[in-house]
């Protein structure tokens, strides 16, 4: 069978519809509505509920619950009860010629392939987190998987190096910022006096901040020692961490969490910075957060595929301090390469935050060139387009053979 088809039936597979998870659920959510917005039919598939859920509910065909991705092997018992719960949830499932699956996450893939199979309507996998050699035991749904979409050239070359997969099999989409939402800095002053008050920040402290999930492959504990270091050099600075803490699935308990934030608290005092630093938990605001700051911060000692806080924070014209690492050297090139740091050093970190601390008065116009850095080449619509462009040639292509 052959068609050629200029419109789609998007199923999205999601966990947690969630915007205190972190961009990978913001990603799923932008790209899901702007297809909308272009005509084209989703339905979201989700196991929990989240804030997310109430924005999917505007412009989602359908909304469909179920039990969960992912079967215990181990466990026989446990497998037949997930056979019988996966034909029960695809039950509501409506397709068509021009459907087909997107997993947001590896986790999901299995299902999916399942769906896949069933339905006969292709899959695709939206990799936004790095390939390693764990990723194998999900080889059975990573088999079944159309056609994969990386957030990154880092993170295309991790999954097929790590994982074997096919390379002509992975399209390299980067993420958009909508420019409007992620604006500069506000001229009126009023208005910065009042966001610094909402922040809680004395006086004419210089800002820095880190916004993201709060987890030792975050480097916020290379962060905190870096940030002790240019205490010593910088008077009248304040760093601020928003994010909650998410630990890795295997370590990741209520108690694992509060521990961790302890962790870092003491560690703060420890190190003679207490008032100085700021906990924030989920900032809903983040726009306001971007603006507010004078740096930010992003020390990630993991292979972080293409963080969204390093394109939001430049859209608003705030310089970002990142990690040589993965994704993030594709997204900070030209004149913002020289803000690139190694992982896992505190000691040049805080040299290059020295260096960068006073921009506003050594280098007036950064802010305008940060914010033209992504205008120039993250913008929504070319990623849209693209991503687009994927998907209808990956269903088109799966009907020729």
């Amino acid at each position: 069978m052959t068609l050629k088809s200029s419109s789609m039936h998007l199923i999205a597979l999601e966990n947690e519809p969630s915007s205190t998870l972190g961009g990978q659920e913001l990603n799923l959510l932008e790209i899901c509505q702007s297809l909308a917005n272009r005509g084209h039919q989703v339905s979201l598939v989700y196991t929990k509920e989240g804030d997310l859920l109430q924005t999917y509910g505007q412009f989602c065909q359908d909304l469909i619950p179920v039990k969960r991705y992912q079967a215990n092997r181990k466990n026989p018992f446990d497998m037949v009860k997930f056979a019988v719960d996966f034909f029960n949830d695809i039950s509501p499932i409506k397709t068509t010629l021009d459907s087909m699956i997107l997993s947001n996450e590896f986790s999901s893939v299995f299902w999916g392939y399942g769906l896949s199979t069933i339905k006969k309507i292709p899959l695709l996998s939206y990799l936004q987190l790095p390939g390693n050699s764990l990723r194998f035991k999900w080889r059975p749904g990573l088999s079944g998987v159309d056609k994969f979409i990386a957030v990154s050239q880092a993170t295309k070359d991790r999954w097929v190096d790590f994982c074997g997969i096919d390379h002509q099999k992975i399209d390299v989409v980067y993420n958009g910022i909508d420019p409007p939402k992620f604006s500069p800095h506000s001229v009126d002053n009023h208005q910065q006096l009042s966001l610094r008050r909402d922040f809680k920040i004395l006086g004419n402290r210089r800002v820095f901040s880190c916004l993201g999930r709060l987890n030792p492959n975050k480097g916020i504990e290379v962060l905190i020692k870096a940030f002790a270091l240019l205490a010593n050099h910088q008077p009248d600075i304040c760093l601020l961490i928003a994010g909650n803490v998410i630990l890795e699935p295997k370590k990741d308990s209520p108690e694992a969490r509060i521990n961790y934030l302890k962790f870092l608290k003491d560690m703060v005092d420890e190190l003679g910075i207490k008032e100085l630093v700021q906990f924030m938990g989920h900032v809903p605001n983040t726009p306001d957060l971007d603006r507010v700051s004078d740096v930010t911060i992003v020390p990630s000692i993991w292979p972080d595929p293409c963080p969204r806080v390093v394109l939001e924070s430049l859209s608003t014209g705030t310089p970002v301090v990142g990690s040589r690492v993965a994704g993030i050297p594709e997204m900070m090139t030209g004149e913002l390469s020289r803000y690139l740091v190694e992982p896992g050093s505190p000691e040049q970190l805080a040299e290059v935050l020295n260096q960068v601390a006073n921009w506003r008065d050594d280098d007036p116009e950064l802010d305008q060139r940060c914010r033209d850095h992504v205008l120039d080449n993250f913008s929504p619509k070319v990623m849209i387009d693209q991503m687009e462009m994927v998907l209808l040639r990956t269903i088109n292509q799966y009907y020729q053979h």
